[in-house]
């Protein structure tokens, strides 16, 4: 195994962005189509590249990297394509990337003409390892390079300023973050120097973690060192490109603009080379749920990822944040019983947080075009509370916390023997199986309940029942009508040996049609208990049969 070379150590003494809160909102450019695209082990098709424009405009991004021109013919005819169709909306930048040589800037140049608001983004490498291994020049010879491309750019584009079009600048030190400070400190200064300055069209300065090998705070310390030293501070946007090769992109870009970043560069879920760049919709979310307002539109994820799956052909991790199936979603049985307390008492909560906030859910699903229904999903795993959540929210049935317990063994055997998850239609044939459709060695013919005339709470019943396949006419009364119905029902002298210990009723929605839904807990001469339900229009039936129901599981 080898031992691997130790990055510098970064001395920032007078450290201040851990103190620092994240309030202002980043200029963002997504660099899907250049970056991202060259990265796909199937790189987009001309009209792939059109409808993954269009959704970078839909979502709100106003800065978009569109390709490499002057090293792909199929990037130079796609920026063409979007100039000369009048696809760029006025308010949005396009930019395009080209390495500092002559020829490929010259390309980069004629393929941008016409176009409204155009950056061309320069690069070259400043690491050593780049700089003496792998193009073998030296640091003088590397800012001679930036500069005179610097030159050229702005040389050659004026002639795009005087036909109206408005250019600005982009230069990235590739592999800032494996380069000398002082060094890229200076290359920086001598290009922006080399470009000029205008108070409305800032040189952008694009600080690179072109292969992440630092950790996030010392990245952050990076950037708040080269804010402090160099000269151009205010003359200039600072940017950051991150990428993923430590899984810590998000935070490492996320501590460089409290560090004082003014832009971000990254992708849509990530896509890019290796392990991929930032992923935009983490950290644009992210910044959402601190309150900060990032002009980015997220509020039907789903659609948006699955688009890029479809025009990219790599499916979304089901835990990829914000962005997976299974981000919300609870199969632990004590995180199903919290979050089904939380919605339960989510105006509470808001009250008591002065915001949204339920257990276990990071942000309210419906944010992002999730439908809260879904996130309760059953399993081997699953508790009473996610049971009853998903009865609740799926068919409007209330459980109350004795049949949730009840019922959460009896899904309990279900899933230990199947070994797999359950829909919801599953959990509810469970259900009606458990307290709905109870064999019938008694059922209900015929009930009338009908008030003492002499003294109205009292109330006598009479039912006509079918017993093991004989039809009993029965007769009594009690306090109520389910009191004189399971007094009347114990005149069969098999079914006698029971005690009412439990009833609940409620309704099934809240329109006038709904229907009522009651349990009746009974238990026999042991003490052992039996739970019926009961469905009906008419809450007296519904309760009736529930008590049947719970009579039938005793005798069986």
């Amino acid at each position: 195994m080898p031992e691997y070379a130790k990055m510098p150590v970064i001395d920032n003494p007078n450290r201040q962005w851990p103190s620092g809160q994240l309030s202002l909102n980043p200029a963002w450019c997504a660099v899907d189509l250049r970056d991202g695209n060259q990265a796909l082990p199937n790189p987009m098709t001309p009209d792939q590249k059109k409808e993954y424009f269009k959704l970078l405009l839909d979502i709100g991004f106003k800065e978009i990297e569109i390709g490499f021109p002057s090293a792909s013919e199929d990037d130079f005819n796609f920026c063409r394509t979007l100039i000369d169709e009048n696809l760029i909306p006025d308010d949005v930048t396009i930019s395009v990337l080209t390495q500092s040589r002559s020829h490929l800037v010259s390309r980069t140049i004629e393929a941008v003409k016409g176009a409204k608001n155009v950056v061309i983004h320069a690069y070259i490498a400043t690491s050593d390892l780049h700089m003496k291994y792998v193009f073998n020049m030296t640091r003088s010879e590397v800012i001679e390079t930036a500069v005179n491309t610097t030159l050229q750019i702005k040389e050659e584009s004026r002639s795009l300023v005087q036909t109206g079009s408005r250019i600005g600048y982009e230069f990235s030190p590739e592999e800032w973050s494996d380069t000398d400070m002082d060094f890229g400190i200076e290359i920086c200064e001598k290009v922006a120097e080399a470009w000029g300055f205008e108070k409305n069209n800032k040189i952008i300065i694009n600080l690179p973690m072109t292969v992440e090998r630092r950790m996030p705070n010392e990245f952050a310390d990076m950037v708040e060192i080269f804010l402090n030293k160099y000269k151009y501070r205010k003359d200039s946007v600072i940017s950051v490109h991150v990428h993923n090769d430590m899984g810590c992109a998000v935070a490492a870009t996320t501590l460089a603009v409290k560090a004082g970043a003014d832009r971000v560069e990254g992708t849509l879920l990530g896509h890019g080379e290796r392990t991929g760049n930032l992923d935009l919709i983490t950290l644009a979310m992210n910044f959402k749920y601190l309150g900060i307002n990032t002009g980015l539109d997220f509020s039907n994820l789903p659609a948006i990822v699955s688009k890029i799956e479809e025009i990219t052909g790599i499916n979304v991790h089901p835990r990829h944040p914000y962005s997976g199936e299974l981000v919300f979603t609870a199969f632990s049985g004590s995180h199903q019983d919290a979050i089904n307390k939380g919605f339960t008492q989510k105006e509470n909560l808001i009250k008591a947080f002065k915001g949204w906030k339920i257990p276990y859910l990071h942000i309210a699903p419906d944010d992002i075009g999730r439908s809260f229904e879904k996130f309760i999903r059953i399993n081997s795993q699953s508790g009473k509370g996610g049971v009853a959540f998903v009865l609740n929210n799926e068919f409007n049935i209330v459980m109350p916390k004795w049949v949730q317990k009840d019922f959460a063994s009896v899904v309990q055997n279900y899933t230990d023997k199947h070994h797999r998850e359950l829909n919801p239609a599953e959990v509810k044939n469970l259900f009606d199986g458990a307290y709905i459709n109870s064999d019938a060695n008694l059922s209900l013919v015929n009930y009338w309940p009908l008030p003492d005339e002499k003294n109205p709470e009292i109330i006598h019943a009479k039912a006509e029942v079918r017993y093991r396949g004989e039809v009993h006419s029965l007769m009594a009364e009690g306090n109520g009508p389910i009191s004189a119905l399971v007094n009347a029902l114990k005149k069969i002298d098999e079914i006698s040996g029971f005690t009412l210990e439990d009833y609940f009723e409620d309704s099934m929605g809240h329109s006038a049609d709904a229907e009522a839904l009651c349990f009746v807990s009974i238990k026999n001469s042991s003490g052992k208990q039996f739970i019926g339900g009961g469905i009906h229009a008419n809450v007296i039936i519904a309760a009736s049969r529930a008590i049947v129901n719970s009579i039938n599981k005793m005798l069986s």
